[in-house]
């Protein structure tokens, strides 16, 4: 047959594998496509290279796919790790902030309370005083009241001019 005679119809083409079922690589013809050689087996060489090309470019994305789903979830798990280290970092922070911040305010309540007890300690002393001293100025003033009385009374019942025996 030569390159201008017509192909024959009658026979049938073959059939056409599933690309999904044939992943396997099929070895690609090194062989040039000579003038000896039929349109049609030409066409089956294209085809078959083709099919090859077709299966390995599928694979070649799966690949791809896969290994990109791979770096995406091992990305995606160090994302989640960081976040919940950080998390577990802020809320010791937070907590340790609490716990020396109440430490503070007992520290300070506590300073504060026994200022007000030597406060106290020391009014109250001051009032001890205060009554010793209002007792004190009360004693007197009845002392000198009872003096005055008793002098009063002295002249009062004898006569001026009056020496007594």
């Amino acid at each position: 047959m030569h390159i201008g005679e017509a192909v024959d119809e009658t026979v049938a083409p073959a059939p056409v594998e599933d690309a999904e079922a044939s992943v396997e690589p099929r070895p690609e013809s090194t062989e040039p496509v000579t003038a000896d050689d039929s349109p049609r087996g030409a066409a089956a060489r294209v085809l078959e290279t083709a099919a090859t090309t077709a299966d390995e470019l599928v694979a070649n994305a799966r690949e791809e796919a896969e290994s990109l789903v791979t770096n995406a979830r091992a990305e995606a798990d160090a994302l989640l790790a960081a976040s919940r280290t950080e998390t577990y970092r802020v809320q010791a922070e937070l907590a340790r902030n609490k716990e020396e911040q109440a430490a503070e305010l007992d520290k300070e309540r506590a300073t504060a309370l026994a200022g007000l007890a030597e406060e106290k300690a020391f009014l109250e002393s001051q009032i001890a005083t205060l009554r010793r001293m209002h007792h004190d100025h009360s004693e007197q003033m009845r002392s000198q009241l009872t003096r005055q009385l008793e002098l009063l009374e002295r002249t009062v019942l004898e006569p001026p001019g009056h020496d007594a025996p």
